[in-house]
């Protein structure tokens, strides 16, 4: 049991997490630009890609492992929380978090708008019962093109539990308070047009975490550094220097 990394390049260390559904491969696109400069470090998460369902624990462990002493973390979606959780559990090696169409909590509250149950719940079906169409109607509604949406598809198809596990983790994960002693420069980037997390997050965050960084893609929904590259790589590294 392990976890399965790629790298590219040399230079700085940022490691990439991907979202609930895909796997590493979903980043591929960003690394002919930031390989020059960086080193990339892509990550399949527990139960999705070549990694297998293991507890956070486990795949914290395996992962430090070997990762550089310290790194930039990135995050997008579900993988958002998983960077979230790393960030504030070792922050002597994150030294910089990224997170994109995240947020420390996916489910809505009364105090927190979130995305309801019932829309994961649909989206889990429709992704148990016919993966790959539903991944790829999901990148056609973020404004990707068909060749794209081949290329971003993952290497392996998620499995049933790899989705499961996924889907317990949405809703089950709260790191509001955690976030708040987060004492390292943070980037939080949004969509405008996003379903899933909404632009009310990103006001929230900011009246609640006033010292972080927030960015705003107005013509983006939930996978902005596809469908808007340029101008998310532009951003990302004015943050980066």
């Amino acid at each position: 049991m392990n976890v399965n990394i790629r790298s590219y390049g040399e230079g700085l260390p940022l490691v990439f997490f991907h979202g609930w559904g895909f796997d590493s491969r979903i980043w591929l696109p960003l690394v002919p630009q930031l390989s020059r400069d960086y080193q990339i470090i892509l990550i399949d998460l527990p139960g999705f890609g070549h990694t297998p369902i293991m507890e956070w624990e486990l795949f914290k462990k395996f992962l430090l492992e070997q990762l550089p002493k310290h790194f930039a973390l990135i995050g997008w979606s579900m993988g958002g929380l998983y960077a979230i959780r790393l960030a504030v559990e070792e922050p002597d090696r994150v030294y910089k978090l990224i997170n994109i169409a995240s947020s420390p909590r996916f489910l809505y509250t009364d105090l927190w708008p979130g995305v309801s149950p019932e829309v994961f719940k649909k989206f889990y079906k429709q992704l148990f019962a016919k993966p790959e169409s539903t991944l790829k109607e999901f990148m056609e509604l973020n404004g990707l093109t068909s060749a794209d949406r081949l290329k971003h598809l993952p290497e392996r198809l998620p499995s049933p539990e790899g989705l499961q596990s996924g889907l317990n983790i949405l809703e089950s994960w709260d790191l509001r308070e955690e976030l708040s002693n987060f004492g390292n420069p943070a980037y939080f980037m949004f969509g405008r047009l996003d379903p899933i997390v909404p632009v009310k997050t990103m006001n929230s965050m900011q009246l609640n975490y006033p010292d972080f960084n927030y960015l705003l893609f107005k013509r983006a929904a939930h996978i902005p550094f596809l469908s808007h590259m340029d101008l998310f790589i532009e951003e990302f590294r004015g943050f980066m220097k």
